[in-house]
């Protein structure tokens, strides 16, 4: 990274006629973007379930390779269209590790502690 950046310089200094002394290299960082569609503020199960399998780079259909459902499935629940059985609620919380309905796990960076 810094061989092609000081050929850059370089090249530019080259180009404008100036001379430029680099004192130091600066790295930027930002967090990584949310994916499209990411449920910021989850309020139904549907939005759990999207969350979880976007947080964790799931795709639907894979999702529903480990739930033994239809990836059609996977949508209607994120979507709202229809609930999950008992039957699959249990799957989905062995699964995530976590009852969405009562439990969601905090990002404690996010929390100052006292």
């Amino acid at each position: 990274m810094i061989a092609t950046r000081t050929k850059m310089v370089k090249k530019l200094n080259a180009l404008t006629g100036t001379t430029s002394l680099t004192i130091c290299d600066i790295e930027l960082t930002a967090p990584k973007p949310l994916p499209k569609g990411y449920p910021v503020n989850p309020a139904s199960f549907g939005d759990y379930i999207r969350q979880y399998r976007m947080a964790h780079c799931y795709s639907a259909f894979e999702l529903s390779l480990e739930l033994d459902v239809y990836e059609s499935t996977i949508y209607k629940w994120e979507y709202g269209k229809t609930k999950p059985t008992p039957k699959n609620i249990q799957k989905i919380i062995e699964f995530m590790g976590y009852d969405p309905r009562i439990h969601n796990p905090l990002k404690i960076e996010n929390y100052e502690l006292t």
